[in-house]
């Protein structure tokens, strides 16, 4: 049955949750917020009061300090106000602004490191995870704003529109009915916006992206030696043409209702006003500063209703986007600590396990994504019936009825073509996913009984698609911060076994060194083999008992990978530690006391080197193709270097 999703307008529940979750996080943003809007509000209103009673002086009295008092009440109140209202724009709301930003930054960073590694895999999940991180503070002061300017507005309003019924009923109602009408055309015309800057937003991201290939340096050498300016700039000139012939058709449009709708409301209203009340004065049931307060109150209510209209606009447009950032901090991680202590590594079984990802999202999430869709479709005009939606994808298995034990002390090596499930295999040994059947077991019990930061602590891990960090290199083998009393002879001895020490030597600040240059300008941009090697480093810094490696040498020559597999392997036995090699490269393999072979999901063979090359089968035949790939082209090599010295 297909469940009923959320509209924008249900959505709006959401505004009201981000208030309460501004009032938990930084409650002193809400209390000066609404002292503001209410200070504001009555400044407003009795601004209105005071003008009317200002022209009445003027009409009836012939003493200057009966009049200047007014004026002097009325400068006194704006000025009080001056000063308080820069303080607080320019020094309170920022501090607060930044505050809470920062406290929700936090609580969305801490959600993330919790988050399941499977919600990665599901793109439109991600592309929430995203927005929520990059966006929803932005949106939570928006929404703040809306209300405590919805707040000021309407206030401001009544107390107006009470002065006008006072001065005269039928001009108040007059005003009130045109400026209402004013608020409904802004409304429509905010759907024309809408649908404006989703014809643009496609021309906009292709002007940006000409523009960075002409700015940014990773650019540089292709712009300069290649045709590809050119080619840009004959996109970039047909993309204006299409945003000037946008331009100019929801030109013709906002020309049709501002000129006529709008303005028309407006200007109605404004010389009906003018035509009553002069008709007041003039039979003289008005004095002359009655007549000038209608007019002062209708630009004031006038620009007080459009800025009403438009807070009232924007808040089912940030309740939607809200909605996103809610459903991210509510999301439930499928992968459950355990409550068992771990204890010291033995064996780690897996039992007829199989594996297939099938994506993060809930119900409740694509609920979400349906409804900001039906958004967006209504706000161009379609319905989901105007788009084609393709058919679901199969879910097929990665892994397929895999049983192996692998002991304390093995040196296992794990090999297969690309797509085979060997990086799978990794993540589901680390608990970063859960079986789809079957088990897995550390030490004879399920894995999903332990505690789940402590069984991963057991297991050092470097992956294929390692990260280093804008930090030094001891906090980069580290993991995190680095004491140097501590340490300094760990950090050494893990670069030791990785063979970094001779890069290390030619590094002027040594382990203090900043590597990459995002955040020091004097950091050090290292080769990729070099960054592999550092990244290798964190599995020997601690005492991890099972240590894997996916393609750890995939970026190192054939020389220096086995000069890398032989320390690695050297430093594990010299600590009794399991390793695990992930690898393509079959030479890597021969290091390893037991070859696990994977084909389509499926383990295949099993045995050491001299065994599978004995057998005869799929280890054998990928063994004698690189084999002859490496002797083929240290072949060519040679005839290159023997062409070149004759």
């Amino acid at each position: 049955m297909r469940q009923q999703t959320k509209t924008p307008r249900s959505s709006i529940k959401y505004d009201f949750k981000i208030v309460a979750k501004i009032w938990k996080l930084e409650p002193a943003i809400i209390v000066w917020a609404a002292l503001w809007a209410l200070c504001w509000a009555a400044i407003d209103s009795t601004a209105v009061y005071f003008r009317n009673a200002l022209f009445n002086a003027l009409d009836v009295s012939d003493n200057f300090m009966d009049v200047a008092i007014f004026i002097f009440v009325l400068a006194a109140v704006y000025l009080f106000f001056f000063v308080p209202d820069h303080i607080y724009n320019h020094l309170i709301l920022p501090v607060l602004d930044r505050r809470l930003r920062a406290k929700m930054h936090a609580e969305l960073y801490r959600k993330a490191q919790s988050m399941d590694i499977a919600c990665y895999d599901d793109p439109d999940f991600y592309n929430e995870f995203v927005w929520a991180m990059r966006e929803s503070d932005s949106h939570a002061m928006a929404t703040l704003g809306a209300f405590f300017s919805i707040i000021h507005r309407a206030i401001a309003t009544t107390a107006i529109t009470g002065l006008m019924i006072s001065i005269n009923v039928a001009v108040g109602i007059i005003i009130f009915a045109g400026v209402l009408l004013s608020f409904f055309v802004d409304l429509f015309a905010d759907r024309f916006w809408v649908k404006r800057s989703y014809e643009c937003n496609p021309m906009w991201r292709r002007q940006d992206y000409v523009a960075r290939t002409f700015y940014l340096s990773e650019y540089a050498k292709e712009m300069r030696t290649s045709r590809a300016p050119d080619m840009l700039m004959r996109d970039y000139d047909e993309t204006i043409d299409k945003y000037i012939e946008v331009q100019a058709r929801f030109g013709r449009i906002f020309t049709l209702i501002y000129g006529i709708g709008y303005n028309l409301s407006r200007r109605v209203t404004y010389y009906a006003t003018i035509l009553i009340m002069l008709g007041e004065l003039v039979k003289g049931n008005v004095l002359i500063g009655g007549f000038a307060a209608a007019i002062t109150a209708l630009s004031m209510l006038q620009s007080i209703l459009t800025q009403l209209a438009e807070a009232l606009v924007e808040l089912p447009k940030h309740a939607l986007y809200l909605e996103k950032y809610f459903t991210f901090l509510e999301h439930e991680s499928r992968i459950r600590s355990g409550d068992v202590a771990v204890p010291a590594f033995e064996s780690l079984t897996f039992e007829h396990v199989t594996f297939a990802y099938k994506g993060a999202k809930t119900a409740e999430e694509v609920a979400l994504q349906e409804a900001i869709r039906v958004q967006e479709l209504k706000e161009q005009g379609r319905t989901l019936a105007d788009i084609e939606v393709p058919p679901a994808r199969e879910v097929t298995d990665v892994l397929r009825d895999v049983s192996f034990t692998i002991r304390r002390g093995e040196k296992v090596a794990i090999v297969g073509y690309n797509g085979a499930g060997k990086t799978t295999l990794i993540k589901l040994m680390m608990r970063l996913y859960d079986p789809t059947e079957g088990r897995i077991l550390y030490n004879g019990r399920d894995i999903r009984e332990y505690r789940l930061d402590e069984y991963r602590e057991r297991i050092g891990a470097v992956f294929q698609d390692y990260r280093l960090f804008a930090a030094s290199v001891a906090e980069n083998v580290m993991g995190g911060r680095y004491d140097a009393a501590g340490d300094e002879t760990a950090v050494r001895a893990a670069l030791e076994a990785a063979t970094f020490t001779e890069r290390l030597g030619t590094l002027e600040r040594g382990l203090d060194t900043p590597l990459g240059r995002d955040i020091d300008k004097d950091g050090v941009n290292l080769s990729g083999g070099e960054a592999q090697k550092v990244a290798i480093a964190r599995v020997f810094v601690r005492p991890y008992e099972l240590i894997i490696m996916d393609e750890p040498s995939s970026a190192l020559d054939p020389v220096a990978e086995y000069e890398l597999n032989h320390s690695i392997l050297n430093a594990a036995e010299g600590r009794v530690r399991t390793v695990v090699f992930i690898s393509h490269r079959l030479s890597t393999t021969r290091f390893a006391g037991r070859i696990l072979l994977f084909a389509d999901g499926r383990l295949c063979e099993v045995g050491s080197h001299e065994e599978l090359i004995a057998l005869g089968g799929k280890y054998a035949e990928m063994f004698r193709m690189q084999a002859e790939k490496y002797r083929r082209g240290e072949g060519e090599l040679s005839a290159k270097a023997s062409a070149a010295g004759g």
